[in-house]
């Protein structure tokens, strides 16, 4: 969908240079561009952005996360009784 943004864009600039029309619908077919140049890009980088995010799922699920935990409790109490 990005690179349909970011070639509209170029179509945009394209036609204003090539449509003999007046200065405001080349002004406006200017900014029609520039704002699918901005939006396509947008949309580019942040597809590429999820892509290399991580996933929101849950890595440790509830059991093993309160098995770390006693695991950790166990291991300061043994450091606590042993000052050696």
């Amino acid at each position: 969908m990005a690179w349909l943004m970011l070639l509209a864009a170029l179509a945009c600039f394209a036609l204003a240079i090539v449509l003999p029309v007046g200065t405001g619908v080349v002004l406006l077919v200017l900014l029609a561009a520039l704002g699918l140049l901005l939006a396509g890009t947008t949309r580019l980088l942040r597809d590429r952005l999820d892509a290399v995010s991580r996933s929101q799922a849950r890595m440790l699920d509830e059991a093993e996360v309160q098995r770390l935990r006693e695991q950790i409790a166990a291991r300061q109490d043994a450091a606590a009784r042993d000052p050696a």
